[in-house]
């Protein structure tokens, strides 16, 4: 069968006929594309759409780790113990050193508290009227601003004040008052507000203003200096311990006082706070036996401080009445007085014997 027939027969079909087809040429090319295998699509890339960014996005904190911020808080506490201390390091010498302190000759004792109310400006001048040495001279220093040394010396006020800008500026040599025993002493004095910060000023931009003052004194081995500071810590307290030989830690058989020994022991224990030769001991003063608790405070100190505790020094009522009559506190028989005494010549004792050169001793 032919192709006409064919289609013939399928236009019969419809009802129509082969007269009314008509072929058309069109411009289109319809050809089917050649079959591809189907790929995986590769990801899109996101679109990113600008956007206004805003004038400071905040970020999320970086979490440091605990090792990075122990380490930080360390280094935080030295500075700080050194702030508080006044022991900031010194501009170096030429050799790469610290400056040493200039050197005194004569035997020096700081007498420091944690904090007031212990007795020790009384106790300090008990103690220089009694370490008075043969051929030498007794020099107390009033370094606690609130000037109390030269009632219990019997010396009147005088116009002579260590704080004082002339004073500050020419030998100490001049401008001592004589006193109960013939003890000499430098007293505070009254000074104003510019003279006190200056003072301190100095104190705090020089830590060794003190050793500088009393070696322009030129002073003897046989001579003495006993100083008197304020409870706490202090720029007075930094200048005391730059020069003593000895150091008396002034406390009492209370709770208020043993809880003050860690601040005070760190103190004492910073690095070049004291001279190599330093040597420091405790003194329990004003000791009532008759209390219990006393009493128990007494041994829980012993067991705390071991050897250093040098002396306990009984409550006496006459001390205090020896300062409001003018009497001499050492003059009649008492426990106190004994234990006083015998701590002056432990002292005097300690004096004879070179000045070591190898870590603070006990």
């Amino acid at each position: 069968m032919d192709q006409t027939n064919d289609i013939a027969k399928l236009f019969s079909r419809f009802g129509a006929s082969t007269d009314s087809y008509l072929e058309f040429e069109t411009e289109f090319n319809y050809k089917d594309p050649p079959l591809t295998l189907d790929k995986p699509e590769a990801p899109l890339a996101p679109v990113l759409v600008a956007g206004p960014i805003p004038a400071s996005e905040p970020r999320a904190p970086e979490q440091p780790s605990a090792t990075a911020l122990s380490s930080l808080l360390a280094e935080v506490a030295l500075a700080r113990q050194a702030r508080v201390a006044g022991l900031e390091q010194e501009p170096a010498s030429e050799e790469g050193t610290l400056a040493p302190a200039p050197v005194c000759r004569a035997r020096i004792v700081a007498l420091v508290s944690s904090r007031g109310g212990v007795g020790r400006t009384t106790l300090c001048a008990a103690l220089a009227s009694r370490l008075n040495q043969a051929g030498g001279r007794t020099l107390a220093i009033d370094l606690d601003p609130q000037n109390a040394l030269h009632h219990h010396l019997k010396i009147e006020a005088g116009v002579t004040q260590i704080g004082s800008a002339g004073l500050q500026e020419k030998v100490w040599n001049d401008g001592w008052q004589q006193g109960l025993a013939e003890v000499r002493l430098l007293p505070y004095g009254v000074p104003g507000e510019d003279e006190r910060c200056a003072l301190e000023r100095n104190l705090r931009d020089d830590r060794h203003w003190l050793a500088r003052q009393l070696a322009r004194m030129a002073l003897d081995e046989q001579d003495v200096v006993i100083l008197d500071t304020p409870g706490g810590r202090s720029v007075y307290l930094e200048q005391a311990l730059d020069v003593a030989d000895q150091v008396l830690v002034v406390t009492t058989a209370d709770a208020a006082s043993f809880i003050t020994l860690d601040q005070m022991d760190r103190v004492l224990d910073a690095a070049n706070a004291r001279p190599a030769y330093s040597r420091t001991n405790y003194v329990v003063n004003q000791f009532d036996a008759n209390r219990e608790f006393s009493r128990d405070m007494l041994e829980v100190l012993k067991r705390r401080l071991g050897t250093q505790l040098l002396s306990v020094i009984a409550r006496d009522e006459r001390f205090g009445e020896a300062l409001a009559y003018g009497h001499d506190p050492l003059a009649g028989v008492s426990a106190a007085r004994e234990a006083i005494v015998l701590l002056s010549e432990q002292l005097k004792a300690r004096f004879q014997v070179p000045r070591a050169t190898g870590g603070h001793a006990a």
